[in-house]
C-alpha cells in the first residue's frame, strides 16, 4: 500500500516540478561554480543498498520509519509517470517540457533509494530520495537552476479529460538547516474546489542529492517543517 502511495507522492512532486519548479539532475547544467568543499575530495559513492539503508533510518515528526524503496522499484516508476503527464495539457506550453525531470527520473550510472510515509489523520504524504553517483558539480547547478524555471513556470493550468487544476509554485526560504537547500511550495486548487499544497527541497550534501517533499490538504500548517526536518535527517546520516 505505501509502497504504491511513494508512486503517488512521485506524481505530486514530478507534477509540482513539472508545473512550476525544477529541471531534475538529469539535465546538463554547466559545471563550473560548484562549492570548493565539494572540490576538495571526492564524494563517497553509495550503492543502492546503502542507500536504501539511509533511508529506514528516517523518521517522520511522530515516529514513522518511512516505507523504503529500492532503485530499481523507483526506476519501475519512471515511465507510468512519464505517460500520465503525456496526457495532461499544460499551459504555459514550455512548462510541459519539465514534465520529464522530475526527481525520479534515471540518470546514468546513479544509486538512488526512497521512502514515503502517509500521516492519515494529519492529511499529509512525506517522502525523501537520495541519489549518489552523480557529479557533484551538476548537481548544484541543477538545484541553481530552479530558482529562473520556478520564475517561467509559476502559474500553470494543467488539464485532463475536461477537468482543470491551477497550479501557483513560490520559493520557499528557511527550510531546514542543510546548506543551500532550495525548497518551494505548490498551491493546488483542484476540479472539486478543493485545495492542497506541495512542498519541495533540495540539497546537496557530499554528493548526494537529497529530495524532500511533502503533500496534502493540511501542508500549509505542517509540510514546510515536515520537509526540513526530513532533509536534516538525511543530510546527517551523510559521511
Amino acid at each position: 500500500m505505501y509502497k504504491k502511495s511513494l508512486l503517488g507522492l512521485g506524481v505530486v512532486a514530478i507534477v509540482g516540478m513539472a508545473l512550476g519548479a525544477c529541471s531534475g539532475p538529469g539535465t546538463s547544467p554547466d559545471t563550473t561554480s560548484a562549492p570548493p568543499s565539494e572540490k576538495a575530495a571526492e564524494a563517497k559513492r553509495y550503492s543502492n543498498g546503502e542507500l536504501l539503508d539511509l533511508v529506514k533510518q528516517i523518521k517522520t515528526a511522530d515516529g514513522t520509519s518511512l516505507t523504503a524503496v529500492s532503485g530499481e522499484e523507483l526506476s519501475s516508476q519512471e515511465n507510468p509517470m512519464k505517460e500520465l503527464l503525456a496526457l495532461m495539457t499544460i499551459e504555459p506550453a514550455d512548462c510541459k517540457a519539465l514534465g520529464a525531470l522530475g526527481s525520479s527520473q534515471t540518470i546514468a550510472g546513479s544509486t538512488t533509494a526512497g521512502g514515503a510515509s502517509v500521516d492519515t489523520a494529519g492529511g499529509l504524504m512525506s517522502g525523501i530520495t537520495f541519489v549518489s553517483g552523480v557529479d557533484a558539480d551538476a548537481l548544484h547547478n541543477a538545484i541553481k537552476n530552479n530558482k529562473s524555471q520556478a520564475a517561467a513556470c509559476e502559474n500553470i493550468t494543467l488539464s485532463m479529460a475536461g477537468q482543470s487544476m491551477e497550479m501557483t509554485t513560490k520559493p520557499v526560504d528557511g527550510v531546514g538547516s542543510v546548506p543551500d537547500t532550495m525548497a518551494y511550495k505548490t498551491a493546488i486548487s483542484l476540479p472539486d474546489g478543493r485545495a492542497q499544497s506541495t512542498f519541495i527541497a533540495y540539497a546537496v550534501k557530499d554528493g548526494v542529492l537529497i529530495t524532500a517533499t511533502a503533500s496534502g490538504q493540511n501542508a500549509d500548517a505542517t509540510g514546510a517543517a515536515a520537509v526540513g526536518a526530513l532533509m536534516d535527517q538525511a543530510a546527517a546520516l551523510i559521511k
